[in-house]
């Protein structure tokens, strides 16, 4: 592989870690459409490297302090608030009380969680 070949491929990926470094940041590389045409020929031209685009997600603010209030009965269980990301900027969506499917069911909190040079959220959900 020529030094010009490895450096398209290895400056994404660089760039990519050097953002994440940047303030707890979150940073999705999305890879090149699949359906990019390919040349059908090779011919003597420079090397055309595939799109790639690094988002940079801000890190999520501090959560603000929730009250908690009386339980509305018995089978309730409390769940915290969390940011949603919309896009562009999170959204605080407020704790509440959820009942309970079952008697054993556990609630697991919304999380992060690291796939494929992203993340991806996972909502929080009954176990």
């Amino acid at each position: 592989m020529t030094l010009i070949a490895k450096s398209l491929v290895l400056f994404p990926l660089a760039a990519a870690a050097w953002l994440a470094g940047c303030g707890g940041e979150k940073v999705v590389v999305v890879p090149p459409p699949a359906s990019t045409p390919q040349p059908s020929a090779l011919v003597a031209t420079a090397p055309v490297s595939p799109q790639v685009i690094v988002q940079s997600v801000p890190a999520m603010p501090a959560p603000p302090v929730e009250t908690i209030t009386t339980s509305p009965g018995p089978g309730y269980v409390w769940v915290a608030g969390y940011y949603d990301w919309r896009g562009d900027h999170y959204v605080w969506v407020p704790g509440s009380w959820l009942t309970t499917p079952r008697a054993t069911a556990a609630w697991r909190p919304g999380h992060w969680e690291s796939v494929g040079g992203g993340y991806d959220w996972v909502p929080g959900h009954w176990q």
